[in-house]
């Protein structure tokens, strides 16, 4: 049974730590002249997987 908990605990970390990097990638595509492909791609999948580890954390709560 601890590792409901367990689980809670890094699925609420990985959902902050990526919400911060996509609005850090956030920055950095709004600061350059022309979009980077590589920087829109990373700010989408850290994105939808900060919203994917959210929803892990309702479901582990």
């Amino acid at each position: 049974m601890l590792l409901l908990p367990i689980g809670q605990a890094v699925s609420f970390i990985m959902a902050v730590y990526l919400f911060s990097y996509s609005y850090i990638q956030a920055l950095k595509i709004s600061e350059s002249a022309g979009i980077k492909i590589g920087s829109a791609l990373t700010f989408i999948f850290s994105s939808t997987m900060a919203v994917i580890f959210s929803g892990l954390t309702y479901t582990f709560s």
